[in-house]
Parts: structure tokens; sequence; C-alpha cells
């Protein structure tokens, strides 16, 4: 969490300012320990849960331990994120060459998450990365629990 004394002697800052980026710092430290409790309390359950239905359809334990890596390390990225989200922020209002102005992530002057950012490296700031990444496991989630749909032409609706 973040208090006011963090940013006091920031230029051009005032006391309005200082109270809204220390209420968006603990709004998103909230977040971030919110995410890390839940996790916490439900991780490994959707894990066994999610291995089991796996084996039971014939997935090899290759499949079922790749799956299950990626969704333990896609919650550790979340939290990761905000706590990446939230230092860039730091970085940018302590920052002497202009705390004030818009991150080069936020005008289009960057790409969205990389494989480094993945691999754990500190990314360029992306104000939208802990979307995207859900997105992203979203999307590989899906491909990975319906690849033979289409090719089986199965249209069939499910409750």
């Amino acid at each position: 969490m973040a208090n006011s004394s963090d940013f006091t002697n920031l230029a051009g800052m005032t006391k309005e300012m200082r109270d809204r980026v220390v209420a968006a710092f603990d709004a998103l430290s909230n977040w971030r320990d919110e995410i890390e409790a839940a996790n916490e309390r439900c991780l490994g359950k959707v894990l066994d849960q999610t291995s089991a239905v796996a084996r039971s359809m014939g997935w090899p334990d290759e499949a079922i331990k790749t799956t299950r890596e990626y969704l333990q390390h896609t919650g550790k990225v979340q939290t990761q994120l905000i706590d990446q989200l939230m230092e860039g922020w730091k970085q940018q209002l302590k920052s002497p060459n202009g705390p004030m102005a818009i991150p080069p992530s936020l005008t289009g002057q960057t790409s969205g998450p990389s494989a480094s950012m993945m691999a754990g490296a500190m990314p360029d700031f992306d104000v939208f990365a802990p979307w995207k990444i859900w997105l992203q496991a979203a999307e590989m989630w899906q491909r990975t629990w319906m690849p033979d749909v289409a090719k089986r032409g199965d249209t069939r609706s499910h409750p």
C-alpha cells in the first residue's frame, strides 16, 4: 500500500491528486491481496478437479501436467502484473522527467504483453496487462478443452 508521504514532494501534485493516487494504490493492493487469497483458497481444488476431468477424458499425463502448470503460473502472473503496474506508476510519478506525463504504453508507443513478461522479466509499463493476460488465458483454455468440437462438427448446445 501507498501512503501520502510517498508522494509529498512530487512536482505539480496537489493534495487532491495525492489522495486519489493513494486511493488507487490502496484499491490495487486490495485487489492483488484478494486475488492471492482466492488462489490460495481455490486453486488447489480447481487443479484437482480439472486434472480429474482431463484424466477421465483420456488426456495424457503430460497434457494434464502442462495444464496444471499453466493455471498455477497464470495465478502468479496476475498478482505479479498488479505489482508491476503499481511499481511502474510509482516510478512514473517519481520521475524527474515528467511525472504527470502519459506513460508511453498508453499512447500506443509500446506493444502488449510479451514472452519476456511471461518469463518474469520486467515488461514495459502496460496498464491493460492484467486484462490482456486473462483474455489470453481464456483463449488458450478454450483451445485446450475444445479442440475436437470443430473437427466433429458437434453443434449441440450445452446447458
